[in-house]
């Protein structure tokens, strides 16, 4: 069979998913029928199936061909259906003998027998009526749109004239009963679908139900409806195995009666629980919010289910197991900082499965509280390395300034010397001048005077801009 992964599939699947870890379980497509057999003109149901036990579902597509010249679809009924959203669909075509559908759910599902479609036939022609998959796939919640479909199973039917119609009855049993005066006991029966009366069953196909017969026992009467207490009166012939056809959902009942010569017996009523839908879809709370700085939240979640009921809710915390309860609170155990996955996956009382996901994002506890302001200790911390990372970077700049300042000071001081220098230079050479100009009159004498006193003054000058200018580079 053809399985694939579609792009509007996959898209539907990555709309409703929430990040989780992969599952490695299967699903499959399955028909159930009211009724294997029909003639001309009948109409019949066929309810179109998902099987996904221990894997959350949040999308499917397939497309399902008949034979329309036997059979051809007066509706395409979604009204129990499980999913809530449809990106295609459902569309028939009587003319291509085709039905196809894209729906997704906003809540991963899980169940025996999810019902997608009821597609109600009419019969228009006789012969064999084969229902068939051409194409399908069902996508987990795993946040990855993972195709888990691994098995499509049609359905074959057979259209029958009416007069064929009349023979069909439970095999019978030809044999001389043998009298005990007294009336047939209560049948002890056996049904091998649903062994367990007391229990409720995801699962819904035809189903036998067997009995041993005492030998005073002449007729069988039976009848299933959902009156606890109905006694069926016509008799059906004397067989010791019947076939029954599918079941709704709900509580219906299995009556069996034996007849003997003396008259007919007590009846037994046996209780079929049926429950193919899962519960409703939830949401997850918290009283201290999604984000929170409580390392121990607390959760809500809670809804319902018909008709069987909620049995219990499972816990995940990032993929792991940790309880199962019946309650609709729970208290996480205490969780690291950071983001946390959280599932919560409802069950009801026939195994049917709806899961709701979350995010709990455990915010740091404060280590101090300053004027209402919580300081978280990565916070603390992280505000000392600040301030040490800030100081050791703002004295750094001010090495550069002082650096800078002083390396001016050194450049105005060689600019200034070199002034100084050619000051003395040129008096000094004025005075070889006078010197070279030959005898020492009084005058020269003067002049030569002023010139060494002024360098006298000069170099006293420098001496102390000298010392001012190494006390302030050195400072």
């Amino acid at each position: 069979m053809l399985l694939k992964r579609t792009g509007p599939l996959f898209l539907v699947a990555l709309f409703f998913a929430v990040s989780g870890p992969a599952m490695a379980h299967a699903a499959s497509f399955g028909l159930v029928a009211n009724k294997d057999t029909f003639v001309i003109g009948d109409s019949f149901t066929v309810d179109l199936k998902i099987e996904s036990v221990g894997v959350g579902v949040n999308a499917a597509q397939a497309t399902l061909t008949f034979p329309k010249n036997v059979i051809q679809v007066t509706s395409v009924d979604k009204t129990n259906s499980v999913f809530d959203f449809w990106l295609q669909g459902p569309s028939y075509s009587n003319d291509s003998g085709t039905i196809s559908f894209i729906g997704g759910n906003q809540n991963g599902i899980a169940g025996a027998d999810l019902e997608v479609l009821r597609i109600t036939f009419k019969v228009t022609g006789a012969g064999p009526a084969a229902l068939v998959f051409s194409d399908g796939a069902v996508t987990a919640s795993d946040g990855s749109g993972t195709n888990v479909l691994s098995v499509m199973k049609g359905l074959q039917l057979t259209s029958i004239t009416k007069q064929d119609a009349t023979l069909i009855k439970p095999p019978q049993i030809v044999r001389p009963a043998v009298p005990t005066g007294v009336l047939p006991v209560v049948p002890n029966i056996v049904v091998a679908l649903y062994p367990d009366s007391a229990a409720w069953y995801a699962h819904v196909s035809r189903f036998i139900t067997q009995w041993s017969l005492p030998k005073d026992v002449t007729a069988v009467a039976t009848a299933v409806n959902q009156q606890p207490t109905f006694d069926p009166t016509v008799s059906e012939g004397l067989f010791d195995n019947k076939m029954f056809n599918p079941l709704d959902d709900g509580i219906w009942y299995l009556h069996v009666r034996f007849k003997n010569a003396i008259g007919w017996g007590p009846t037994v009523h046996y209780r079929i629980g049926i429950d193919t839908v899962p519960p409703l879809n939830f949401s997850i709370t918290s009283p201290d919010g999604l984000t929170t700085a409580n390392v121990a939240p607390t959760i809500s979640f809670a809804t319902k289910d018909q008709p069987s009921g909620v049995r219990d809710y499972t816990i995940l915390v990032d993929g792991t197991l940790a309880t199962t309860t019946a309650l609709t609170t729970y208290t996480l155990p205490p969780q690291a900082p950071g983001k946390h996955d959280v599932i919560v996956q409802a069950h009801d009382e026939a195994g049917n499965m709806t899961e709701s996901r979350a995010t709990i994002e455990i915010l740091e506890a404060p280590l101090i509280t300053i004027a209402g302001i919580r300081i978280t200790q990565f916070g603390f911390y992280a505000t000392i390395i600040a301030f040490l990372i800030g100081g050791l970077l703002l004295g750094r700049y001010l090495d550069v300034l002082e650096h800078r300042r002083r390396m001016r000071r050194v450049v105005i001081a060689q600019r200034d010397v070199q002034t100084v220098t050619n000051l003395i230079k040129k008096d000094l050479e004025g005075l070889v001048a006078k010197c070279d100009e030959g005898a020492m009159t009084q005058t020269k004498a003067e002049e030569m005077r002023s010139v060494l006193l002024r360098t006298v003054a000069t170099a006293d000058k420098f001496e102390k801009y000298l010392m001012q200018n190494v006390e302030e580079i050195e400072g």
